[in-house]
């Protein structure tokens, strides 16, 4: 199996495919499982690039239960220098935003553009807030069992697909999920946001109400940002809506001329 060293732990990643690269972010718990379809279906035009987190799935956690999202994007850095990669197209989705951001803040010469998923620059909503907390409180009680379940059956119906995310999940680090649940909770850079110069597309889900606030907060500090809405779906955007998706994201590389970077 494939891994990278980074600050002291040895991460697992999956690069398939060849072409403009793009790295998936994952929301906690989840890891790579998130974007089997992705890993499927991009590679004949890009560079997929998956990883889970440190203390996810089959990555160690280097002998510590805390993971910041400023570390989180050094990791990236680090998987995107272990692969030979110049610049990359950060894709995250739902907090898995959070280090894609970072990272296009962190490191805009490697960016190329930017693509959130269902993200957000800040948690400022009272619905966002408790379900983030839910997370934190499940994880106090190590209750990776039931939340393993619950993220399989909620993001898609493909049984194969839902044993990889549960088998992630349950193998992940109960401690420092629940670090990360609170880092994602406290975490906010929307005043930095004027600092991405790259191009930025925002996708959400049309019935996504609860998120839907955030898209504002992009509008107004991103300059060069495309907002979409993919209709007849709320938030489980890579697996239940994957063809309005890749559609986006090849629209996305062609409009923005992305498709030399390497």
């Amino acid at each position: 199996m494939p891994y990278f060293h980074s600050n002291g732990a040895d991460l697992y990643y999956e690069s398939t495919g060849s072409g403009p690269p793009l790295m998936f972010l994952h929301p906690p718990a989840m890891g790579a499982a998130a974007f089997y379809t992705q890993r499927e279906e991009l590679s004949d035009q890009f560079q997929v690039i998956t990883f889970d987190a440190r203390g996810h799935g089959k990555s160690g956690d280097g002998g510590r239960n805390d993971l910041l999202i400023a570390e989180w994007a050094e990791d990236m850095a680090a998987l995107a220098d272990h692969l030979g990669v110049n610049q990359i197209i950060p894709c995250g989705y739902s907090s898995g935003a959070n280090p894609a951001l970072e990272f296009a803040i962190s490191y805009p010469e490697r960016t190329a553009g930017l693509i959130l998923i269902s993200g957000y620059p800040e948690v400022s909503t009272n619905i966002l807030d408790k379900q983030i907390k839910i997370g934190i409180w499940g994880m106090k009680k190590d209750l990776r069992g039931m939340l393993a379940k619950w993220l399989a059956v909620s993001h898609t119906g493909n049984k194969r697909h839902q044993r990889f995310i549960e088998k992630t999940a349950k193998a992940s680090n109960p401690v420092l999920l629940k670090n990360l649940y609170a880092n994602s909770l406290y975490y906010q850079c929307t005043e930095q946001l004027p600092k991405i110069k790259c191009p930025v597309a925002a996708i959400y889900g049309a019935n996504d109400y609860y998120i839907h606030y955030y898209q504002y907060l992009f509008y107004k500090y991103v300059r060069n940002i495309q907002l979409i809405h993919i209709q007849d779906i709320a938030h489980q955007i890579p697996t239940k809506k994957p063809k309005e998706l890749h559609g986006i994201i090849r629209s996305f590389v062609a409009q923005h001329h992305l498709s030399s970077i390497t």
